[in-house]
């Protein structure tokens, strides 16, 4: 477990001594836990430290993805989501916030909690003019990071898309690349519209957080268009994946419907070449007396099958059938 502390400045190991001491004095204090595995029982000293409740805690980590978020009289907690840009899905944090401090709880996620510090650092002045607008602030940066992860996952999503289009013959490796898009999606996407429900829930009613004033509260109301942004980035990734499979469907459909056509027209062609074989097999006595010099053999066992062939190909084209266009087909 590595526990910093951020005073809107600089990031320094936090001990739960110099936590507890944060969280009893005024300004900008974001305590942030970094959790590895097997390590959540020691993390119930830091915890109680800093006020929040060690069973709440442990049962949002034990739970894994969960869709909490909760205003009380004394604080706000639950969670949300961070997302490093790096094609791996987004984390899920679990955060508890009041007028003191404010504490984030993750397995993950370092690369958006450093731009999300950067960030806040930029604008620590008005920060420490009103420190409860840090959760808001904060919240609206997780969630930007994840926006930015899902734009990416979309961009991707739609040139794969693009790919298959273009693409006649089914590749294997497109479709394992948009599992692997759904995969990485799909956690968020089943849990978010809950998420979106408890926030606006919890918003409905903000004025009895203690400490959260006017401008907390508008950061606050910031997020939940920011949570609203987000539920449509994920609605529009959603159907940007299900076009993308049902272009595989259609593109394996045609694939499969051209390799059909191709073995029909062959069907067709000789058909009449294998009508021959058998009639030309049998032992006729009076066949057999007739065929009785090359020059029958070569035009009734060489010239007929052609004829027979360039006539199918005749008839098979003026039917509709576009043979040389197949033929580029499986060129492709």
């Amino acid at each position: 477990m590595d526990v910093t502390i951020f005073d809107g400045s600089t990031t320094k190991p936090c001990s739960v001594a110099e936590a507890q001491a944060a969280a009893n004095q005024p300004g900008i204090a974001w305590i942030d836990v970094r959790m590895h595995g097997g390590d959540e029982a020691a993390a119930d000293g830091l915890f109680q430290s800093v006020g929040i409740d060690p069973a709440v805690a442990h049962r949002i980590l034990a739970e894994g993805p969960g869709a909490d978020f909760l205003m009380t009289p004394g604080d706000v907690h639950g969670v949300c989501w961070i997302d490093d840009d790096d094609g791996s899905p987004a984390v899920q944090v679990f955060f508890a916030w009041n007028k003191l401090r404010l504490v984030t709880v993750r397995s993950a996620g370092d690369v958006a909690v450093e731009q999300i510090r950067q960030r806040v650092s930029e604008r620590v002045d008005v920060l420490h003019k009103d420190p409860s607008t840090l959760l808001g602030v904060v919240l609206q940066l997780m969630l930007a990071s994840v926006q930015r992860g899902l734009t990416r996952t979309m961009i991707g999503v739609g040139a794969l898309d693009m790919e298959i289009i273009a693409t006649a013959t089914p590749k294997p490796v497109q479709t394992q690349q948009l599992n692997a898009f759904r995969t990485a999606f799909q956690p968020l996407a089943l849990r978010f519209p809950m998420y979106v429900v408890n926030v606006q829930a919890s918003l409905i009613y903000p004025g009895t957080v203690a400490g959260l004033d006017t401008d907390g509260m508008g950061q606050m109301q910031q997020f939940l268009g920011a949570v609203q942004g987000t539920s449509g980035l994920i609605d529009n990734l959603a159907g940007a994946i299900r076009n993308a499979a049902q272009d595989i469907q259609a593109q394996v459909g045609s694939w499969q419907s051209d390799r059909i056509n191709v073995l029909t027209i062959v069907t067709m062609i000789f058909l009449p070449i294998s009508f021959l074989t058998g009639y030309f097999g049998m032992n006729f006595t009076w066949l057999d007396n007739q065929l009785d010099s090359f020059w029958i053999w070569v035009i009734l066992g060489v010239g007929l099958p052609v004829l027979l062939v360039v006539a199918c190909v005749i008839l098979l084209r003026t039917s509709g059938y576009a043979i040389p266009r197949l033929r580029r087909r499986r060129q492709q």
